[in-house]
């Protein structure tokens, strides 16, 4: 069927116009492969025009299939055909709508929608978009029915010709380009009911957080007693703690950049009662529904450090995607972390038991089983994570400060204490001795980079 010869091409889109009325859209789109460079109504006009210039002569050596052809053409909206029909003293027959789209495919609509979409884009901050199209079931039945009665190979899907049109109509207007991949905007258009729907993409932002106080959870954290109902132990807030990290920066965020709602994702989290220094913790801040997108980030950081201060500091703030957040969740679990524990102990640390610890502790795999205090919400399960080193200074009696570099997931605390023989090897058992009391600071996360 792709080698269909011009004479071919107008013999079938003869044999289909005698059975089906069609628009020129859809008369068209039966060859679409067929003619670089013109679209689908152009070639249903094309196709038509051909068959009214045999049809009228025709009408002069077979005057009753010559007429016929003009009815059928006149019956399709074809204007010429019924023009020469009154000429030569015959009543134009009614045209129908076309049998596939019911005559939803015209210029009119198609600039009239347009025209709408383009007025409530401009609402938005965008660089490109994209349309998608909402065809009935019954219009993509008929349209199917015929492409296989005539054994059709070289046509396209009918949202093809809706999507293109409203593209280029909406491009025209407003001077943006069309973006298959990864558009910032996606209108998805039902030209049959003659609505739109405007999806705006998420925005994505990295940057690092450090935590300057403890008592903040990284994200809203319900009360254990009524989870969020309220209750009198929450003051009926419905919360265990008022405020949290995300919040702290969703929140100026959503507002700056016009958005509906935020998602924060953290390259892993800390402890409640953690700080977090250093260069800070990782994270991809997912905007919902911005109207705003091209702001200056920099104004931004410090809106957030401002209206948090004390409490949280922003930096290394830059626009990111949808890709290097999948990186941050994939690749968290995997990279090093940094951290500094004060440590208190029952008895007098031993200094040679510790010396022992930095050398015994260096270069190897944790087995570890889902820590008892985290139980009620996570799966037990055994965890084995690298320990790069374990670094001890004394610095009282009792009282001795580590730095710890492991690999992501692993539970610190546990590691110290041993909990109750769950983690292994750990500080305790070594040390012969009990925590009583850990002061965790998470002071460096390995860089998560889109590469």
């Amino acid at each position: 069927m792709a080698f269909l010869g011009s004479s071919e091409i107008v013999d079938l889109a003869l044999k289909i116009l005698s059975k089906y009325p069609l628009c020129d859209y859809c008369l068209g789109r039966h060859f679409a492969s067929i003619g670089y460079g013109i679209s689908n109504k152009e070639r249903g006009r094309t196709l038509k025009t051909m068959l009214f210039m045999e049809a009228h002569r025709l009408a002069r050596d077979n005057l009753e299939e010559g007429v016929r052809r003009l009815r059928m053409l006149s019956t399709c909206g074809y204007n010429p055909a019924s023009k020469f029909l009154e000429k030569m003293g015959y009543n134009k027959p009614e045209s129908k709508p076309c049998y596939i789209c019911g005559d939803a495919l015209n210029p009119k609509r198609f600039i009239e929608i347009s025209s709408k979409i383009a007025e409530q884009l401009k609402e938005y901050e965008f660089r490109d978009f994209l349309v998608g199209a909402k065809v009935p079931v019954e219009v993509r039945e008929r349209e199917d029915a015929i492409y296989s009665e005539y054994m059709i190979t070289t046509g396209e899907d009918i949202k093809e010709d809706i999507t293109r049109e409203i593209g280029l109509l909406i491009q025209k207007e407003l001077g943006r380009d069309i973006e298959y991949k990864t558009p910032e905007i996606v209108i998805l258009v039902d030209i049959f009911s003659e609505v739109f729907e405007i999806q705006v993409n998420p925005l994505f932002i990295y940057g690092r957080y450090r935590k300057l106080r403890k008592d903040i959870p990284q994200t809203p954290w319900l009360c254990r007693e009524c989870w969020g109902r309220g209750c009198i132990k929450c003051n009926y807030s419905g919360r265990e703690y008022p405020e949290s990290i995300s919040e702290l920066i969703g929140g100026p965020a959503v507002e700056y950049f016009e958005a509906v709602d935020f998602k924060f994702h953290g390259a892993g989290r800390e402890d409640v009662d953690a700080v977090v220094l250093g260069s800070g913790r990782p994270f991809v801040l997912e905007l919902k529904h911005p109207r705003k997108r091209f702001l200056e980030l920099k104004i931004l950081e410090e809106k957030i450090n401002r209206e948090a201060a004390g409490k949280i500091e922003v930096q290394d703030l830059r626009y990111s995607s949808r890709r290097e957040l999948r990186i941050l969740k994939t690749s968290s679990p995997l990279v090093s972390k940094t951290y500094e524990a004060t440590v208190e102990f029952e008895n007098e640390v031993d200094e040679e038991n510790l010396r022992k610890i930095t050398t015994d502790m260096n270069n190897i795999v944790v087995e570890q089983w889902t820590p008892t205090r985290v139980l009620k919400r996570r799966a037990d399960k055994l965890r084995r994570k690298k320990l790069y080193y374990v670094e001890a200074e004394k610095i009282g009696p009792k009282i001795v400060k580590f730095r710890i570099k492991a690999q992501g997931g692993l539970y610190v605390k546990e590691l110290i204490d041993g909990d109750n023989g769950r983690t292994r090897p750990n500080v305790m058992e070594l040390l012969g001795n009990k925590p009583i009391m850990i002061q965790l600071s998470v002071l460096d996360v390995e860089n998560i980079e889109e590469n």
